[in-house]
């Protein structure tokens, strides 16, 4: 998909400009790719939220929202105020508005009117020329349909984490703030990811009990497995200590220390602990938990 200078290469997930990678991580890029599939359209921010959370995910999806479209306009170099790419429509949601050019060279489309139109789905043709792809089609139809009926009998629900708001123990009472803002970033950093159920923002997650009122918080949300942090003042500036603990028998399957440098702690906070929870999840099936306690 390209418009103006850059080009979307959605397979990859990446994006350039001029032949130029442009950095922008997954969450917002999941977005921007929403957005280009429906070119001229308005997307709701429930159907964004739906999209790219899932309706078994608890997040502060305001937020997310926010922070991602504000990173997709730093990427594109786009103004919210006269946007030559992405329309903010206040409390309704985004609508891509520049010309998309598709694969074809010279093939541009242009936002649509508001005329009703069948439903284009990813990878689907927009047309079929001849019998042997009638055929393929078909086929393609029959599969999807036997995986939807498997899954209908057969479901895979989510890993369900919850991130406890990450402690302010640096005596700072402007770092409270800091504290929360970390903590909504490892909720969407780990929300990304579709295996995942997270719960964030709960009043539950507000504790000033960290380690004592795991299985308690585990068991009134449900929760397999926990997300706790801490934020303390060291010799080389803030530090955040996280922990990935197991609900059922309270077992630390990961734990982190990461100094937070002045600039983009959020991205290097949220990278560290997307990871530690991989590594957790890992050790959680190879150590299961033990049961009658």
């Amino acid at each position: 998909m390209k418009f103006g200078e850059f080009e979307v290469d959605e397979r990859a997930g990446v994006i350039r400009r001029a032949g130029t990678r442009i950095k922008l991580q997954d969450l917002p890029f999941r977005l921007l790719v929403v957005l280009l599939r429906r070119p001229g359209e308005v997307v709701t921010r429930e159907e964004l939220r739906a999209e790219l959370w899932g309706s078994e995910t608890f997040v502060d999806a305001e937020a997310g929202l926010n922070t991602a479209i504000a990173k997709i306009r730093e990427a594109l170099g786009d103004n919210a105020e006269t946007p030559a790419f992405v329309e903010t429509l206040p409390k309704r949601g985004y609508r891509f508005i520049a010309t998309l050019e598709r694969d074809e060279p010279g093939l541009k489309t242009r936002p649509p009117s508001n005329e009703k139109r069948p439903p284009v789905f990813p990878g689907m043709p927009t047309r079929v020329t001849n019998r042997r792809a009638l055929y393929w089609l078909a086929a393609l139809a029959f599969a999807a349909l036997g995986a939807a009926s498997y899954f209908d009998f057969h479901p895979r629900d989510p890993v369900t984490i919850a991130v406890v708001r990450f402690h302010n123990e640096t005596g700072v009472a402007e770092n409270d703030r800091l504290a929360g803002t970390l903590t909504d970033a490892v909720v969407v950093g780990l929300a990304a990811n579709s295996k995942y159920g997270i719960i964030g923002n709960s009043p539950l997650l507000v504790t000033e009990r960290i380690f004592e009122d795991v299985r308690k918080i585990g068991e009134a949300l449900k929760a397999d497995y926990l997300v706790l942090g801490q934020l303390q003042k060291s010799d080389a500036g803030l530090l955040t200590r996280a922990h990935f603990i197991r609900v059922s028998d309270q077992k630390h399957l990961w734990a982190g220390s990461i100094t937070l440098p002045d600039a983009d702690m959020e991205r290097v906070l949220t990278a560290a602990v997307v990871d530690g929870v991989r590594i957790g999840l890992d050790r959680s099936r190879e150590t299961p938990a033990l049961t009658g306690r």
